[in-house]
């Protein structure tokens, strides 16, 4: 399965942040999981990189999606980031199902628990149900970083094989931020 993950890094230019990115993650993965970065895209749209290893998620990706096509490919990721994280809520885990916000999801989850028979039921059903679980957590955090007014709010930090962002621009230095697509197959 391939994701997109979203690593935010100040750089000096996007083939710094590129490296930047290839270094923090280099112990990550193995022959199963692996991954590659696509787009990079600079906060001021001056120094982008449609595809910097030819990977799945390259900058041209947001013209496919429902998204303004105005702005910066890093302003429209940002709002596509945004989308993500507010409502409506899927799950990405059995039943698949789309609902207008969190608090409606719940109960389809608890229907599916008071509906299980642990004698006959199979173990993927309630693997399914924690994953959305941690799912609704993921988007009640990062809801909660939005609405408190965090421009680009984590989601499923450090997760990186979960269609997420990460954030180490306090952790890398450079004069201008850039958000960096990465590939990853697990």
């Amino acid at each position: 399965m391939h994701n997109l993950h979203l690593i935010l890094v100040n750089a000096d230019s996007a083939e710094e942040a590129a490296s930047t990115v290839e270094n923090e993650i280099l112990h990550w993965g193995d022959e199963n999981n692996w991954r590659r970065i696509g787009g990079i895209a600079s906060e001021d749209g001056k120094d982008d990189v449609e595809n910097h290893d030819s990977a799945r998620w390259p900058l041209l990706f947001l013209d496919g999606e429902d998204m303004p096509k105005e702005g910066t490919y890093f302003s429209r990721m940002v709002a596509y980031l945004h989308a993500i994280i507010r409502e409506p809520v899927t799950f990405p885990y059995r039943p698949y199902e789309t609902y207008p916000d969190i608090r409606s999801a719940l109960p389809a989850l608890a229907d599916v628990l008071r509906d299980f028979n642990p004698d006959t039921g199979d173990d993927h059903t309630l693997w399914a149900v924690g994953r959305n679980l941690a799912h609704l957590r993921a988007l009640m955090k990062s809801k909660a970083a939005l609405d408190a007014g965090k421009e680009i709010p984590e989601f499923y930090s450090w997760q990186l094989d979960n269609t997420g962002l990460t954030d180490l621009s306090e952790q890398s230095t450079g004069s201008r931020r850039y958000l960096v697509f990465l590939d990853m197959h697990s």
